[in-house]
């Protein structure tokens, strides 16, 4: 039975889904009358004065602070509180300023976004459509959620597909249409594309460019300028590695290309820069082998290029993926790391050097890349670019010389 005067206790196990109360405390369950009791309502809290039909205000959870309240702290207008909160200082006095800012920060008050973007047409979201498929990737993401997070936009970042498959899940052109569509379904701001979607963009631009969102692509490059475009400077980055066999005596080097499919244009300069690279060079004759489009043949290629007549004393490999799959082709041939073949990477991934040998490689500017991305984003839609045509920028990368590279060892 329960007693009206005192109330009847909750068991421990139930008391903490009760708000505002101690561990410690007796609990009490109270009926109230009015229009609440008509639903059998019940109020909680410690032992109080309250009379029948009194709601007790320590039991009520706390009222989040508005922006009314801000302004009533710092004695200014509603209107006066919301322009210098959004961060308009050009029309107060500095001491108005700082009252607001401490009236907002003592109550605690936060910004509904959800508002805000209804007041100003902007939600400040940007989709990330990049996955996390290597620590190349993962360090792009870091420089885009980094330069994001101190221009105060939030990062969506969405995949298609799982780690297992997905550098392939561009088959389904169709899914990465329905997901940059979800994405701007959501009010975006703008849209950050990896290579596979570039393509998706590029082939249904003129219907996501009729959202009027600005969109980047990194390491994707199409001869019709659709949009901004950030990648590594193939030309510099490949000169680097063939000058730098070429200066070991270097002179019949094998490249093993990615899959040069549509999407991988970045491939397919890597090959056109190393072939330009090395017409200059005298005696160099350089081949190239290309993997199927499933990408999955680089052990089988690696051995073909190994064995074929070229004979290379030095081998190219378009990342460092396929640099794992020319040592293990190398050590079934019998041929030794640096002393009978020359191995570079591309990318620098965080296991290139752990390989035995360690691996010389080119480490690619991840970060910056990313960073880049996100201030080119910034740039279109705070206006600082508008108007302008598409923008194509390229970072140099660098040459990390490690173990896997060596001079060419004297003919017998």
């Amino acid at each position: 039975s329960q007693t009206r005067s005192c109330g009847s206790r909750i068991p421990t196990s139930q008391a903490s889904l009760l708000p505002s109360l101690s561990p410690h405390s007796s609990i009490f369950l109270r009926p109230f009358q009015g229009h609440a009791a008509l639903a059998g309502g019940w109020t909680a809290g410690r032992t109080s004065s309250a009379r029948p039909g009194e709601l007790d205000s320590s039991a009520m959870p706390p009222r989040s602070p508005r922006l009314q309240d801000v302004a009533d702290l710092a004695q200014v207008s509603l209107g006066a509180a919301s322009r210098i909160l959004r961060g308009d200082h050009s029309h107060f006095s500095e001491d108005t300023r700082q009252r607001v800012l401490a009236a907002s920060r003592k109550l605690g008050w936060r910004r509904n976004l959800l508002v805000s973007g209804m007041q100003t047409g902007k939600t400040r979201t940007i989709g990330v459509v990049i996955p996390p498929y290597d620590s190349f990737w993962v360090a792009v993401l870091a420089g885009i959620h980094a330069r994001l997070a101190e221009a105060d936009y939030l990062p969506i970042t969405v995949w298609l597909g799982d780690i297992e498959h997905m550098p392939h899940f561009e088959a389904n052109e169709q899914q990465g249409i329905r997901l940059m569509n979800r994405l701007l379904d959501r009010r975006v701001d703008g849209l950050i594309l990896w290579p596979p979607f570039g393509l998706a963009y590029y082939h249904h631009a003129r219907e996501l460019r009729d959202s009027q969102v600005p969109v980047v692509m990194i390491d994707y490059h199409s001869d019709m300028q659709i949009c901004d475009t950030v990648a590594t400077h193939e030309g510099h980055a490949t000169t680097l590695v063939a000058r730098h066999l070429y200066d070991l005596g270097h002179r019949r080097i094998a490249y093993i290309s990615g899959r040069e499919i549509p999407s991988q244009t970045w491939a397919i300069e890597r090959r056109r820069g190393l072939e330009g690279a090395v017409q200059g060079m005298k005696g160099v004759e350089l081949k190239s082998w290309r993997l199927n489009r499933a990408g999955s043949n680089t052990a089988e290629v690696a051995r073909r290029a190994l064995s074929s007549r070229l004979r290379p004393t030095a081998v190219i490999a378009a990342t460092d993926h396929e640099a794992v799959d020319v040592f293990r082709a190398a050590g079934e041939l019998g041929l030794e790391i640096p002393g009978d073949l020359s191995v570079v990477g591309f990318a620098d991934l965080d296991f290139a050097a752990t390989m035995a040998p360690p691996l010389t490689t080119v480490r690619q500017r991840a970060g910056e890349i990313g960073t880049r991305a996100a201030m080119m984003i910034l740039d279109r839609i705070e206006g600082n670019t508008a108007g302008e045509p598409s923008i194509d920028v390229r970072i140099d990368a660098d040459l990390l010389f490690r173990r896997s590279t060596g001079p060419v060892k004297p003919r017998r």
